[in-house]
């Protein structure tokens, strides 16, 4: 595997997203004279920019990651809040020491001007491509969004082979929740994604 140059410019805390393959959806901020608010917009990833991406990418994979706010996440320039979730999942996977190639990042929401909307169609085709065994869903928002109908408080489902494990909120474990960042980890150690 070669070096990237690009890596070497990049903030470690989106270095786990770039290398997901999310740098496939960056788009060109443009001018400087633009407002912050006006490169958020031209950032924002269209059905088809995720539908294009994930053409990219090599699945199956063993597990898919998918939060509420990832839409949100994915831009260098998304504010404080999604800097703190990037990093949050940087180091969680950096200390899980799981290879790129058994994981990926996939949503079930769509970021629209500066609101999150649920998506799960986009999120059901994802999963028929990528084949996953496990589906890492963090927080209730997630879940209800991909699971209306489950019962409260249900932490696992097993659905046509895959194994879905909802997970608390990734701002639930932020800024620094160690009973509820113990739990993620203590799940996530537990399975057997590296032999």
């Amino acid at each position: 595997m070669g070096l990237d140059p690009a890596q070497l410019k990049l903030n470690p805390q989106l270095l786990v997203f770039y290398r997901s393959g999310l740098r496939y959806l960056y788009q060109p901020h443009g001018s400087p004279a633009q407002t912050r608010q006006e490169r958020k917009k031209s950032a924002s990833c269209s059905r088809d920019a995720w539908l294009q991406w994930l053409q990219s990418l090599n699945p199956p994979y063993k597990a898919v990651l998918t939060y509420y706010q990832l839409c949100l996440d994915r831009g260098p320039d998304s504010g404080e809040e999604s800097r703190k979730r990037r990093e949050l999942f940087a180091n969680m996977l950096s200390g899980l020491a799981w290879p790129e190639t058994v994981h990926a990042f996939w949503p079930h929401s769509l970021c629209q001007d500066e609101d999150i909307v649920a998506h799960s169609g986009l999120f059901w085709q994802g999963i028929q491509v990528l084949k996953p065994e496990y589906v890492l869903v963090f927080g209730e928002r997630a879940a209800d969004t991909l699971f209306p109908d489950r019962e409260a408080g249900t932490e696992e489902l097993n659905l046509e082979g895959i194994r879905y494990l909802i997970l608390p909120d990734p701002d639930e474990m932020l800024p620094d929740n160690r009973r509820m960042k113990n739990l993620v980890w203590q799940k996530l150690k537990a399975l057997p994604l590296i032999t």
